[in-house]
């Protein structure tokens, strides 16, 4: 059994699981603006495309551009989504990371003894940083 690879209008190879993303995202929007009960036309002209191009969109084309993809969410609402996505505060990966890069133990920092005509040789600091 041969599956045929799907590829965009310029050439680049859509991976399966992406355009299984793709057409859940599009189903998806086609279903959020069809229960706020906004008819195609509409939500065309709203996020700034046509209507072929919201189609596109609602069939999970790979083509559709990311403005026209943001465009949407943003006339459903769910623009603030969209900024969570690559937040490094919701990515396990990067906060496993960070903890394990915390280290065990803080020691003091020494603070320099002050010079021979008696004034500090450094400024004498309790914190790093402060």
């Amino acid at each position: 059994m041969t599956t045929k690879v799907k590829t965009t209008k310029g050439g680049a190879v859509v991976h399966l699981q992406v355009d299984r993303v793709l057409a859940k995202i599009g189903a998806d929007i086609s279903l959020a603006r069809r229960v706020r009960r906004m008819a195609a036309d509409d939500f065309a002209e709203r996020i700034g495309v046509s209507r072929g191009t919201l189609h596109r969109l609602e069939n999970g084309d790979p083509g559709i551009s990311l403005n026209t993809f943001v465009m949407a969410l943003h006339a459903l609402g769910r623009l603030d989504a969209l900024a969570q996505i690559a937040d490094p505060s919701h990515d396990a990966i990067t906060l496993s990371q960070m903890m394990q890069e915390v280290p065990k133990r803080i020691a003091k920092r020494k603070v320099a003894k002050a010079d021979s005509s008696g004034s500090p040789s450094e400024a004498k600091t309790k914190f790093v940083g402060f």
